[in-house]
């Protein structure tokens, strides 16, 4: 209960800067964050896992949210974004099917 409770506020973190300008990160967070969600439905992803899954994802959203500091989302800082979602993809994959 305590992991959906946080959860939770994690997709609500996410979902309140969608309107910044980076709708597909945006999306990208968003799907993710489904894909634990599923995990933990599905029994695949235990307490410890699902912990270290969000903070990655809070770490992924912490940069995004440096980005839209300046009001501008450079290239480069949108292809750190990027990859930082594909090794956190990589992870939620890994996590889920160990």
């Amino acid at each position: 209960m305590r992991t959906f409770i946080l959860a939770s506020l994690v997709l609500a973190v996410t979902s309140a800067s969608s309107f910044a300008g980076t709708p597909l990160i945006d999306a990208r967070q968003n799907a993710q964050q489904h894909r634990i969600f599923k995990g933990i439905q599905g029994g695949d992803l235990n307490f410890t896992e699902t912990q270290k899954l969000l903070k990655g994802q809070a770490r992924v959203q912490n940069l995004e949210n440096k980005a839209k500091a300046n009001g501008v989302v450079t290239p480069l800082e949108r292809a750190r974004i990027h990859a930082a979602q594909n090794i956190q993809s990589g992870r939620i994959f890994l996590k889920k099917h160990n």
